[in-house]
């Protein structure tokens, strides 16, 4: 199993600055949307039965 390697200072927030730009530039054509299901309808409730005889 490959140990990660940590980086610290100026490295590292270059490299997170460089993902960050690059998460947010994807264009929107790129990221698969999932399509709604649509909802059932609800079900009416069935009417008590009165215990009166």
């Amino acid at each position: 199993m490959k140990i990660p390697e940590y980086t610290e200072g100026p490295e590292a927030l270059e490299k997170f600055k460089r993902g960050m730009v690059a998460l947010f530039k994807v264009p929107k054509s790129a990221v698969l949307r999932t399509k709604k299901q649509p909802k059932k309808a609800a079900s009416s409730r069935k009417s008590k039965r009165s215990d009166k005889d």
